[in-house]
């Protein structure tokens, strides 16, 4: 038959070949309903018994992950304990028993599903890469269930000295939670192949903290790889090769070969500036989430956070967090970032992205609806408490919040956020900047008229592509046009970029686009100060940074822009690039 490809989206970087290994995802699970009374006190004890010992194994798997990875992998598996310890999540499958009678297994998996799918909803890759987190929880506490219902069949033991796989191999599984993917034999582990969980799953997240090649494939191409055969991850932009020869293995080598190399290269740059050849130095900021993010984000020698997205807080609780814990939240990042700049963006929500435990309507069109700033003005205790926790934050740590408003479309929205942060700044002290976040064209054409109400801008580019483009990011039809080297788009960045500095705004920007090296070639020509982006993204664009004078930069813009392709502005960067020796 000869080698085929299949596409294929890269989760984690780096080239793999090998033989394939398959995995299963479980036991079927038994879909009883109606039990006796009997039955249902029976399924109750075990469910219990269940959570006991998987909330046990979650924070001994913690232990091991933080010696092993660090303390932010660690917290992967110490959020999914507090998850599971939370009694109105285990309410979801108690009741299920109680009301209905389902068995046990069935009771969790079908609460899990629920807040999986629920996730799945909305809008949000960041968060829609928590559904998996949702299921790994669940096929943990149905394993349990299994092995105390039938203590003596089949029942994997994790602590098996036998290592799996037990040869290097690619292992290729409808779905890997973060449990498998620590418990594997690592040396042996060559790359992952899964068709479920998204680049912002914990699974994928963990495979980049390993260094393990990971990719995604559609459901209906996983049943084209077969046991044994040789595949090749990453060696072609957006496919896998499968059957593959000795001449694409050859290849494959090389390729690995020239990978090590350039981390190597990287590396060396951790601790350097990103300072153009002709003198201009831009801060290299990273974005982040949660608390568990901060280790890789110091780790990465970040300059700063140029996005914090409050809501995870948010979407993590099960009602709305007060000032207290906002507060002590809030201070915590301050603390560990010290010095350097934290931007918070104010709670985004809403339309798309509703908050679980508050009433939302139905909408036509959420990507235009109801959120951000528009549904914080109309919840002004929200906002509020959200702006006093950050002020409090700021007092208890004694370094200033940089606060950032999501979804800006007319000055008046910023003139209330400003008025009511002066009335709460007399009550709480500490200190803050207020900025916006430019996402709409309505901001990144109007610029110049916010002087004197913000200090700085952001750039949300995902968004402010989408907006500028009309087309959903999201909408898989549409991938051909949605691109942030849209000439329209980077119009949009430069001016919105030139007007802020005029006013003696500071400019950044904190959207996918930072993190791309071309991306990174012509925001470095419009001169904005600082870029912000995964911290896994840094090192590439620091070297691309450091490679270039502003004089050539800003040639190649201003060439690009008279450019009608996306396609031929992004490859315009990438030949630019490669004639500097920078390359993927």
């Amino acid at each position: 038959m000869g080698e085929y490809r299949i596409p294929s989206t890269t989760l984690s970087s780096g080239v793999a070949f090998g033989p394939i290994v398959i995995i299963g995802n479980g036991e079927a699970v038994s879909e009883e309903i109606g039990l006796s009374e009997a039955e249902r006190k029976t399924q109750n004890g075990i469910l219990a018994q269940a959570i006991e010992l998987s909330v046990q194994e979650l924070k001994d798997t913690a232990i091991r992950v933080e010696a092993a990875l660090g303390k932010d992998k660690a917290e992967i598996f110490e959020s999914h304990a507090e998850i599971l310890e939370d009694r109105e999540f285990q309410d979801d499958f108690f009741s299920l028993i109680r009301d209905e009678g389902y068995c046990a297994s069935y009771a969790v998996k079908t609460g899990c599903e629920k807040h999986a799918s629920e996730m799945e909803e909305l809008d949000d890759e960041y968060f829609r890469g928590r559904a998996d987190d949702f299921r790994d929880i669940g096929r943990r506490v149905i394993s349990k269930i299994g092995s105390l219902a039938s203590p003596l069949v089949g029942v994997c033991d994790p602590s098996s000295s036998l290592p799996f796989p037990p040869s290097p191999s690619i292992i290729v599984s409808r779905s890997l939670s973060p449990g498998q993917t620590v418990q594997f034999y690592a040396q042996n582990v060559l790359g992952f192949v899964v068709c479920s969980g998204g680049s912002n799953s914990h699974a994928a997240i963990l495979a980049r903290s390993l260094g393990i090649p990971a990719v995604l494939v559609s459901e209906t191409d996983l049943e084209n790889f077969k046991p044994g055969t040789e595949l090749a991850l990453n060696l072609e932009i957006n496919a896998v090769v499968v059957d593959a020869e000795k001449s694409t293995e050859a290849r494959a080598m090389g390729k690995k070969k020239a990978e090590g190399e350039r981390r190597q290269r990287l590396a060396r740059l951790k601790d350097l500036s990103a300072e153009t050849a002709c003198g201009k130095k831009i801060g290299m900021y990273a974005n982040g989430g949660s608390m568990k993010d901060l280790a890789g984000i110091t780790a990465s020698n970040a300059e700063g956070i140029g996005l914090f997205r409050t809501e995870f807080l948010f979407m993590e609780q099960t009602a709305l967090p007060d000032e207290g814990t906002q507060t002590e939240f809030y201070r915590r990042i301050l603390d560990t970032m010290q010095h350097r700049p934290v931007i918070f963006r104010l709670l985004d929500i809403g339309g798309d992205k509703p908050l679980p435990y508050a009433p939302h309507p139905e909408e036509g069109n959420p990507f235009l609806g109801w959120r951000g700033i528009r549904f914080l003005l109309d919840n002004p205790q929200i906002l509020r408490t959200q702006l006093r926790s950050l002020l409090a934050a700021s007092a208890l740590s004694g370094h200033p919040a940089r606060i950032m408003v999501p979804m800006v479309a007319c000055t008046d929205e910023i003139r209330k956020v400003m008025d009511m942060l002066e009335e709460e700044k007399k009550s709480t002290g500490g200190t803050a900047l207020l900025g916006m976040m430019v996402e709409t064209p309505a901001a990144a054409l109007t610029v110049s008229a916010y002087k004197g109400l913000i200090s700085f801008i952001s750039i949300g580019s995902n968004d402010l592509t989408q907006y500028t483009l009309a087309a959903d990011r999201e909408n898989k039809h549409l991938g051909s046009l949605y691109s942030e080297f849209h000439p329209g788009v980077l119009a949009l960045m430069r001016k919105a970029c030139a007007d802020a500095r005029e006013a003696g705004m500071e400019t950044g920007i904190c959207g996918e686009f930072a993190g791309k090296p071309e991306g990174a070639l012509y925001l470095a020509a419009m001169g904005f100060d600082e870029l912000s982006m995964s911290p896994l993204s840094l090192g590439a664009v620091k070297e691309t940074i450091r490679a270039i004078t502003l004089a050539e930069a800003g040639a190649l813009l201003d060439k690009a822009l008279c450019m009608g392709e996306a396609s031929q502005i992004q490859e315009l960067a990438r030949a630019f690039l490669e004639k500097k020796g920078i390359r993927e």
